[in-house]
Protein backbone atom coordinates (compact mmCIF):
# COMPACT_ATOMS: atom_id res chain seq x y z
CA UNK A 1 0.00 0.00 0.00
CA UNK A 2 1.36 3.44 -0.89
CA UNK A 3 2.18 5.94 1.81
CA UNK A 4 -0.62 8.34 0.81
CA UNK A 5 -3.18 5.53 0.69
CA UNK A 6 -2.07 4.11 4.04
CA UNK A 7 -2.26 7.56 5.65
CA UNK A 8 -5.70 8.24 4.17
CA UNK A 9 -7.07 4.87 5.34
CA UNK A 10 -5.91 5.74 8.86
CA UNK A 11 -7.52 9.19 8.64
CA UNK A 12 -4.22 11.02 8.33
CA UNK A 13 -5.08 13.38 5.51
CA UNK A 14 -3.36 16.77 5.23
CA UNK A 15 -5.78 19.68 5.70
CA UNK A 16 -4.99 21.02 2.23
CA UNK A 17 -6.05 17.70 0.67
CA UNK A 18 -9.27 17.65 2.72
CA UNK A 19 -10.15 21.18 1.61
CA UNK A 20 -9.34 20.43 -2.03
CA UNK A 21 -11.52 17.31 -2.01
CA UNK A 22 -14.37 19.10 -0.24
CA UNK A 23 -14.26 22.00 -2.70
CA UNK A 24 -14.23 19.61 -5.64
CA UNK A 25 -17.24 17.75 -4.28
CA UNK A 26 -19.16 21.00 -3.67
CA UNK A 27 -18.51 22.22 -7.22
CA UNK A 28 -19.62 18.88 -8.63
CA UNK A 29 -22.75 18.95 -6.46
CA UNK A 30 -23.71 22.44 -7.60
CA UNK A 31 -23.10 21.63 -11.25
CA UNK A 32 -24.85 18.25 -11.21
CA UNK A 33 -27.84 19.64 -9.32
CA UNK A 34 -28.38 22.26 -12.00
CA UNK A 35 -27.76 19.75 -14.79
CA UNK A 36 -30.22 17.15 -13.49
CA UNK A 37 -32.91 19.70 -12.63
CA UNK A 38 -32.65 21.26 -16.08
CA UNK A 39 -32.73 17.87 -17.82
CA UNK A 40 -35.78 16.73 -15.88
CA UNK A 41 -37.77 19.95 -15.50
CA UNK A 42 -36.33 22.45 -17.95
CA UNK A 43 -36.46 26.12 -17.02
CA UNK A 44 -38.73 25.36 -14.07
CA UNK A 45 -36.02 23.10 -12.64
CA UNK A 46 -33.42 25.86 -12.93
CA UNK A 47 -35.83 28.27 -11.24
CA UNK A 48 -36.12 25.81 -8.34
CA UNK A 49 -32.32 25.49 -8.13
CA UNK A 50 -32.02 29.29 -8.04
CA UNK A 51 -34.53 29.44 -5.18
CA UNK A 52 -32.55 26.88 -3.17
CA UNK A 53 -29.33 28.86 -3.60
CA UNK A 54 -31.12 32.15 -2.88
CA UNK A 55 -32.41 30.76 0.42
CA UNK A 56 -29.00 29.37 1.37
CA UNK A 57 -27.29 32.65 0.50
CA UNK A 58 -29.70 34.69 2.58
CA UNK A 59 -29.13 32.44 5.57
CA UNK A 60 -25.36 32.45 5.07
CA UNK A 61 -25.27 36.24 4.76
CA UNK A 62 -27.20 36.69 7.99
CA UNK A 63 -25.02 34.10 9.77
CA UNK A 64 -21.83 35.81 8.59
CA UNK A 65 -23.12 39.16 9.77
CA UNK A 66 -24.00 37.73 13.19
CA UNK A 67 -20.99 35.47 13.72
CA UNK A 68 -18.25 37.53 12.11
CA UNK A 69 -19.61 40.96 12.96
CA UNK A 70 -19.76 42.10 9.34
CA UNK A 71 -21.17 45.60 9.14
CA UNK A 72 -24.48 46.29 7.43
CA UNK A 73 -23.00 48.23 4.54
CA UNK A 74 -21.34 47.81 1.17
CA UNK A 75 -17.96 46.98 2.73
CA UNK A 76 -19.57 44.27 4.88
CA UNK A 77 -21.22 42.70 1.81
CA UNK A 78 -17.94 42.80 -0.11
CA UNK A 79 -16.14 41.23 2.85
CA UNK A 80 -18.70 38.39 2.84
CA UNK A 81 -18.05 37.80 -0.87
CA UNK A 82 -14.29 37.82 -0.32
CA UNK A 83 -14.55 35.37 2.58
CA UNK A 84 -16.67 32.95 0.54
CA UNK A 85 -14.46 33.37 -2.51
CA UNK A 86 -11.30 32.63 -0.56
CA UNK A 87 -12.89 29.58 1.07
CA UNK A 88 -13.88 28.26 -2.34
CA UNK A 89 -10.50 28.95 -3.96
CA UNK A 90 -11.53 31.85 -6.21
CA UNK A 91 -9.21 34.63 -7.23
CA UNK A 92 -11.02 37.97 -6.92
CA UNK A 93 -9.93 41.42 -8.09
CA UNK A 94 -11.83 44.28 -6.44
CA UNK A 95 -12.40 47.70 -8.02
CA UNK A 96 -14.29 50.45 -6.22
CA UNK A 97 -15.93 52.50 -8.98
CA UNK A 98 -17.64 54.86 -6.52
CA UNK A 99 -18.57 55.07 -2.85
CA UNK A 100 -21.76 53.13 -3.68
CA UNK A 101 -20.43 50.57 -6.18
CA UNK A 102 -17.73 47.93 -6.14
CA UNK A 103 -16.94 45.46 -8.92
CA UNK A 104 -15.45 42.01 -8.47
CA UNK A 105 -13.67 40.34 -11.34
CA UNK A 106 -12.68 36.69 -11.20
CA UNK A 107 -9.40 35.86 -12.95
CA UNK A 108 -10.02 32.33 -11.64
CA UNK A 109 -13.31 30.85 -10.51
CA UNK A 110 -13.36 27.11 -9.79
CA UNK A 111 -17.16 27.00 -10.11
CA UNK A 112 -16.83 28.50 -13.59
CA UNK A 113 -14.36 25.72 -14.39
CA UNK A 114 -16.88 23.12 -13.21
CA UNK A 115 -19.63 24.68 -15.33
CA UNK A 116 -17.30 24.90 -18.33
CA UNK A 117 -16.45 21.20 -18.06
CA UNK A 118 -20.18 20.41 -17.95
CA UNK A 119 -20.67 22.47 -21.12
CA UNK A 120 -23.13 24.96 -19.63
CA UNK A 121 -22.77 28.15 -17.61
CA UNK A 122 -25.19 27.68 -14.70
CA UNK A 123 -24.14 30.98 -13.07
CA UNK A 124 -27.69 32.41 -13.20
CA UNK A 125 -29.18 29.40 -11.41
CA UNK A 126 -26.44 28.64 -8.89
CA UNK A 127 -23.88 31.33 -8.21
CA UNK A 128 -25.72 34.61 -8.82
CA UNK A 129 -28.77 33.90 -6.65
CA UNK A 130 -26.51 32.71 -3.84
CA UNK A 131 -24.06 35.61 -3.79
CA UNK A 132 -26.78 38.21 -4.30
CA UNK A 133 -28.68 36.79 -1.34
CA UNK A 134 -25.49 36.76 0.77
CA UNK A 135 -25.06 40.48 0.05
CA UNK A 136 -28.71 41.20 0.88
CA UNK A 137 -28.33 39.16 4.07
CA UNK A 138 -25.64 41.64 5.07
CA UNK A 139 -27.50 44.75 3.88
CA UNK A 140 -30.96 44.56 2.26
CA UNK A 141 -30.32 47.83 0.36
CA UNK A 142 -27.59 46.22 -1.73
CA UNK A 143 -28.26 45.09 -5.28
CA UNK A 144 -26.08 42.88 -7.43
CA UNK A 145 -25.38 43.65 -11.06
CA UNK A 146 -23.52 41.56 -13.62
CA UNK A 147 -21.74 43.95 -15.98
CA UNK A 148 -19.92 41.05 -17.66
CA UNK A 149 -21.58 37.61 -17.63
CA UNK A 150 -19.42 34.52 -17.78
CA UNK A 151 -18.52 32.96 -21.10
CA UNK A 152 -16.92 29.60 -21.74
CA UNK A 153 -13.57 31.42 -21.82
CA UNK A 154 -13.90 33.81 -18.87
CA UNK A 155 -15.59 34.01 -15.49
CA UNK A 156 -17.98 36.87 -14.81
CA UNK A 157 -17.62 40.31 -13.32
CA UNK A 158 -20.19 41.10 -10.64
CA UNK A 159 -20.92 44.38 -8.88
CA UNK A 160 -22.40 45.27 -5.53
CA UNK A 161 -24.38 48.49 -5.57
CA UNK A 162 -25.77 50.28 -2.54
CA UNK A 163 -29.18 51.56 -3.54
CA UNK A 164 -30.40 54.48 -1.52
CA UNK A 165 -34.09 54.31 -0.56
CA UNK A 166 -34.75 57.09 -3.13
CA UNK A 167 -33.27 54.87 -5.91
CA UNK A 168 -36.17 52.42 -5.67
Amino acid sequence: MGIMKAAAVKGIIPARNKVKELRSNLFRLMTETATVMEERFGEEGLTAVAEVFRRLGGQDGQNMKDRLGLEENLRGALDAWLIIGHMMGSKIDVTWTSDNRVETDHPFCPQHESFRKAGKMYCEAVCWPYVEAVAKGIDPQIEMEVPKPATAEEACTKALVLKAPSDE
